[in-house]
């Protein structure tokens, strides 16, 4: 007859178990996830003729800054919105960042503010700046200047 030893289903469970988790495991190298926590602060220059305020709609943007064609060039990274419901400055955040790609080695963050969701010409919070994803940031706003 046949000598071969039988191999039981539980075996044969735990090593595809053990196949589908090195699989992931590896997959998962080059993502990016992490949280940027970080705080806007109001830069009122006196010079200016109206003072910044906070607003009721935040939106985030992060620009990755990537290498095309021999020329540097900024693309989406990703982007967040959410509702505000501090009236004071400073206003902290948290951008729980998740990619499939990894994480950038150079990074813009820009934020805008609206009392108005949706489609509209004013922006009365703006901020911008070079960030890095493993430090507490602290992003200046200000009012549009005319």
């Amino acid at each position: 007859m046949n000598n071969m030893p039988r191999v039981s289903v539980a075996a044969i469970f735990a090593l595809v178990a053990a196949c589908v988790v090195t699989l992931i495991s590896t997959a998962a190298l080059g993502a990016c996830k992490t949280t940027l926590h970080g705080e806007l602060v109001a830069y009122d220059d006196p010079k200016r003729l109206f003072p910044v305020v906070p607003q009721k709609w935040l939106s985030f943007w992060l620009g990755e800054m990537v290498q095309e064609n021999g020329r540097r060039v900024e693309k989406n990274f990703q982007s967040f919105g959410f509702p505000n419901t501090k009236t004071t400055f400073p206003i902290p955040f948290a951008l729980n960042i998740d990619s499939p790609k990894d994480c950038p080695v150079e990074l813009n963050l820009y934020v805008t503010g609206s009392d108005h969701l949706g489609f509209h010409y004013e922006f009365p919070l703006n901020g911008s700046k070079k960030i890095n994803l493993e430090k507490f940031e602290s992003i200046r706003v200000f009012p549009p200047s005319f």
